[in-house]
This record gives structure tokens, C-alpha cells and sequence, in this order.
């Protein structure tokens, strides 16, 4: 059952133009979603993402990304539903002025 649920996750890799979807966002959970990288819509690397937001039944809903070169500038928080897989990481719709000019989201314990 392993194998065949990994051989749909390595079948699937390839198509990354596609939006994440809810059974794809469902396979992805937190820690897999860390540290990735996610890039604007000409490849620009925006950020990483640093912390995931699960919804009420505890899947991922929204990532919060650490800006790329700018740690102090704070992070700024994309909604999983629109992230496309692109190898690795994910693309975002935005462009690197778009995501950027975005308020920075403050987390009460800085920590977390």
C-alpha cells in the first residue's frame, strides 16, 4: 500500500503547472512543507516557507513565507490552494513586487 501510495506521489511530481488541489494539499502535511522554496512567476525566489497554517481538520491552508534576502522584513502568508509544485518547491501567481508589498503577517510568539 506504501508503494503504490509513493508511485502516485512520484508519478504526480512531473506535472507541476497544476495547482495544488485538495487530495494534493491532503499528501503534503506540515514538515513536508517546510523549508521549500517558493518562487514568483518568472522563478524568482520569494522566500522559504517557514511555518504552515492547518485548517480545522488539520491539513495545510496557508504557508507562511520568509522573504528571500530580507529576514527582517517579516513573512507574508500564501493560501496553499494557490501554489503550484515546481519540483521542489512551489510558484506562486505573484510577482516579486506583488509578494513583497504584501503586509508581513506577526506571529504573537515569535518562536512558533
Amino acid at each position: 500500500m506504501h508503494r503504490l501510495a509513493l508511485a502516485a506521489v512520484l508519478l504526480a511530481a512531473p506535472l507541476a503547472a497544476a495547482p495544488l488541489a485538495a487530495a494534493q494539499a491532503q499528501v503534503l502535511d506540515a514538515p513536508a512543507l517546510q523549508g521549500r522554496t517558493v518562487h514568483d512567476v518568472k522563478g524568482v525566489v520569494l522566500g522559504v516557507i517557514e511555518k504552515v497554517v492547518l485548517d480545522a481538520r488539520g491539513r495545510p491552508a496557508q504557508v507562511l513565507v520568509r522573504v528571500q534576502g530580507h529576514p527582517s522584513a517579516g513573512l507574508r502568508s500564501l493560501a496553499i490552494s494557490g501554489l503550484a509544485a515546481d519540483g521542489a518547491g512551489f510558484t506562486t501567481p505573484l510577482s516579486k513586487a506583488e509578494f513583497e508589498s504584501m503586509p508581513a503577517v506577526l506571529l504573537d510568539d515569535p518562536g512558533a
